[in-house]
């Protein structure tokens, strides 16, 4: 591919002018045009990627969880018939409707009515001829006396939701991390393509001013073949550039879902990235870095999920040591005649509770009882593993915070440093141009000076996005990059 001469009328200095004012605008002039920063960005994100939205159903089968092991506690109504006819005789008839109420203090409340008839009824289920109405309860004052399944469900179940609001704070952060890498490397490349598509415009410019100085006999034609390679170096440039921002815009598609739940696509993009170079870079303040690393050592999601795992696993064994427990369970019921209770004639005070009644015991109780002592090892196993999980996990997390910290300190004083760099090899172009114009430098030199200039800003732009990637791995250290 070749490049076709094209005579400019013009001054060769001004040429050169143009261009420098043109860089120099580019490297310290603010964007002129909107822009998707990384706050719209990241609220794009949260709103309607799929893992975005997993994590919040982690929250409605929390709360699902939650209502089912609510229901344990929910009062029942029950109704029972039976009955026989058989050769004409109705040989009996029984019925039985009532209402039963768990409590969270392990008894049981119970009230039912009954009625039986016919002529070969049970002697032991005979009941007055209105029937029988009866109200008591169930108390278990062995084992579940203090915690039963029930109670136990329900606490781990709240305990539950907890843990999986902590579960969804880190599906987030892990999300919105993985997220700002490709953001910011997305950037770094629409940054980069600029600055290289800027380099072939000024050096198709310079070539045309240098065939129009050699038609005019100020320059040698082999200036002009100086001139034309460099343009097709920086054309080069260009290309390799085009495709690592393709690529990159491809990876950020990724992240880009519809409302509907369909990938977005690249229509999903409306704007360019910010420019890297017109952001602020200073690193973060001291109470700034405290309150991070507290918040890491305290309240990182991570944390929180094995803390309500241990909380959960406790709760596991108190039911445990419950159930190591002898089954002692007592039922009593008031009998009344009818719907009326104390009817029997002569009986006052406190005997009545002991009169028309109908009462029951029950104990039960394994020899060896070596399931609930196998039982309540094996959660005693499953808290110190957590405990030794969590140890290391909270180490992991606050050394890894305090490393992107330090490396984050470093990179602002490297970012401070190469800004002054790059505007030094800027310097030095502006130098050899003025050369240049007087005649006492050549096309060789100033490429040469322009390639490190360039070099140096492409430099300074990774430098920016490296900046940029660990202040998100500093916030996603501290588990704070979801909130």
């Amino acid at each position: 591919m070749t490049l076709r001469h094209r005579l400019i009328r013009c001054d060769l200095p001004s040429v050169f002018l143009f261009a420098l004012l043109f860089s120099t605008a580019m490297l310290h002039g603010q964007p002129s045009k909107a822009y998707w920063d990384w706050p719209s960005f990241r609220a794009v994100v949260l709103q309607q990627h799929p893992t975005a939205r997993q994590a919040d159903l982690l929250l409605e089968q929390a709360r699902a969880e939650l209502l089912r092991a609510r229901g344990g506690f929910d009062p029942k109504i029950y109704g029972d018939w039976s009955g026989k006819h058989f050769n004409g005789k109705q040989y009996f008839q029984y019925s039985e409707v009532g209402v039963k109420a768990p409590t969270w203090l392990g008894i049981e409340l119970k009230s039912n009515f009954n009625r039986a008839s016919g002529d070969f009824v049970n002697p032991e289920a005979a009941l007055p001829q209105r029937g029988q109405l009866a109200a008591g309860l169930s108390w278990t004052l062995g084992r579940g006396l203090f915690i039963d399944d029930r109670r136990a469900d329900l606490q781990i179940s709240q305990i539950g939701l907890n843990q999986r609001r902590a579960e969804r704070a880190a599906l987030l952060n892990d999300l919105l991390f993985d997220a700002a890498k490709i953001y910011w490397d997305w950037a770094f490349a629409q940054n980069a393509l600029s600055i290289y598509q800027e380099a072939l415009r000024q050096a198709r410019i310079r070539y045309e001013g240098i065939v129009e100085s050699f038609y005019q006999g100020d320059k040698p034609a082999i200036d002009t073949l100086e001139a034309f390679i460099q343009v097709q170096n920086r054309q080069i440039d260009v290309n390799f550039a085009q495709v690592d921002f393709q690529n990159a815009t491809i990876a950020l598609t990724t992240f880009l879902w519809g409302p509907d739940g369909a990938p977005a696509g690249l229509g999903g993009i409306p704007a360019p990235p910010e420019a890297l170079m017109a952001a602020t870079y200073q690193p973060p303040s001291d109470a700034t870095a405290r309150q991070l690393l507290q918040l890491a050592q305290t309240q990182h999601p991570l944390l929180r999920a094995y803390d309500a795992k241990l909380r959960a696993l406790d709760v596991e064994r108190r039911l445990k040591v419950e159930k190591r427990k002898p089954q002692l369970d007592l039922t009593y019921q008031l009998l009344g005649n009818g719907w009326q209770f104390f009817t029997t004639p002569g009986v006052e005070g406190p005997q009545v509770l002991a009169n028309d009644i109908k009462w029951g015991i029950q104990f039960s109780y394994p020899i060896l009882n070596r399931k609930a002592r196998g039982d309540w090892q094996v959660t005693q196993i499953k808290i110190a593993q957590n405990n030794l999980e969590l140890a290391q996990k909270r180490l992991e997390i606050e050394n890894k915070t305090l490393q992107y910290l330090n490396e984050l300190n470093t990179l602002a004083e490297q970012v401070a440093l190469y800004r002054d760099i790059t505007q030094n090899y800027r310097a030095l172009l502006d130098g050899e141009y003025e050369k240049f114009r007087f005649g006492e430098s050549s096309v060789f030199l100033i490429n040469v000076r322009e390639q490190r200039w360039i070099d140096a800003q492409i430099k300074y732009l990774k430098l920016l996005a490296t900046y940029r990637k660990t202040e998100a791995a500093l916030q996603w250290s501290a588990g704070v990059l979801g909130q």
